[in-house]
């Protein structure tokens, strides 16, 4: 396989789910819709760049040995705890789902010292949280199996 010949699947991917997402902006309310849009746009170039460039690079590449097992074996797990932690995200909301997936992409990761794992979990999860609901006025799920009073 060729080296760039993913990176082109990938942007086609990219394109199909950035297209689905453009698709709801319509939907957003007013006051929340510019910073959507500003990552949509954004995305939008570097995927179309993305492609451009692999496949340009397609035409002059030469067929080298890949390592797709041993990276699947990385990836589809990980994808796995993507999609629990988006399920969780609408059922216990935001703050607790985003601290159950950092503990647990950190001990995938295999980091070893976990006073920084609970650290970091904590901060990034508190920043982005404000972050997002003072500055950007985006409203985060709180969960529908119970609500913590933030």
């Amino acid at each position: 396989m060729k080296k760039s010949f993913p990176d082109m699947i990938i942007s086609i991917v990219l394109l199909a789910f950035l297209t689905s997402l453009a698709v709801q902006v319509p939907q957003i309310p007013a006051v929340s819709k510019g910073y959507p849009l500003v990552l949509l746009i954004v995305s939008y170039l570097m995927t179309f760049y993305l492609l451009i460039s692999s496949v340009v690079k397609l035409k002059s590449e030469d067929k080298q040995k890949t390592q797709v097992i041993e990276q699947a074996k990385i990836i589809v797990p990980y994808c796995l705890m993507i999609v629990v932690y988006l399920f969780l995200m609408n059922k216990i909301g935001y703050i607790a789902s985003t601290v159950v997936f950092m503990l647990a992409s950190l001990i995938y990761l295999k980091l070893k010292n976990k006073v920084l794992m609970v650290i970091l979990t904590v901060a990034l999860t508190v920043v982005v949280y404000f972050v997002f609901t003072n500055f950007l006025t985006v409203i985060l799920p709180r969960g529908s199996w119970f609500n913590i009073a933030f």
